[in-house]
C-alpha cells in the first residue's frame, strides 16, 4: 500500500505540490508586484527559486516514499509535473512564458533533492541507516 500507517508526509506533499501548481499558473504580475522577480536586481532570481522548489519538491516526495519506491520513478514524476505546468503557462496562464531553462532549473532542483535524500538516508548518524 503506498500510503502506510502515517498519512501526514503524503499530506504535506500533496499541499505542497498544489501550491507549486497554483504559484506556476497565477497570471503574470505587473510592474512593482510582489511577484515582480525583476525589481529585486539579482541575478537569475528566477531561475534559484525553481531550483529551491524542486529540491523541496523532491525532498518531500522521497521522504514521503520512505525512499522504498523507485527513486527514479519519484524524480521523474516530479518532473513531469514540472514539464505539465511549463505547457499549462502557455495554454492557461495569461502573462506567462515557458521556457527550457525553467525546465532544467526544476531539473537541477530534483537532482540536488535526490542527492540530499540519498545522503541523508546512508549518512551515519541516521537511526534508520
Amino acid at each position: 500500500m503506498l500510503v502506510d500507517r502515517h498519512p501526514f508526509p503524503w499530506l504535506i506533499l500533496a499541499c505542497y505540490s498544489i501550491f507549486i501548481t497554483y504559484i506556476s499558473l497565477l497570471p503574470g504580475q505587473g510592474n512593482g508586484d510582489i511577484t515582480d522577480l525583476k525589481q529585486y536586481k539579482i541575478p537569475h532570481l528566477d531561475k534559484v527559486l525553481h531550483v529551491g522548489a524542486y529540491w523541496v519538491y523532491a525532498l518531500l516526495a522521497l521522504f514521503a516514499a520512505k525512499m522504498k519506491y523507485e527513486r527514479w520513478l519519484v524524480c521523474c514524476l516530479l518532473l513531469l509535473h514540472g514539464i505539465l505546468l511549463e505547457y499549462l503557462q502557455i495554454t492557461l496562464a495569461t502573462g506567462r512564458e515557458a521556457s527550457i531553462p525553467d525546465i532544467i532549473a526544476n531539473t537541477a532542483g530534483v537532482i540536488l533533492g535526490y542527492f540530499t535524500a540519498l545522503i541523508y538516508q546512508h549518512h551515519p548518524s541516521n537511526p534508520h541507516h
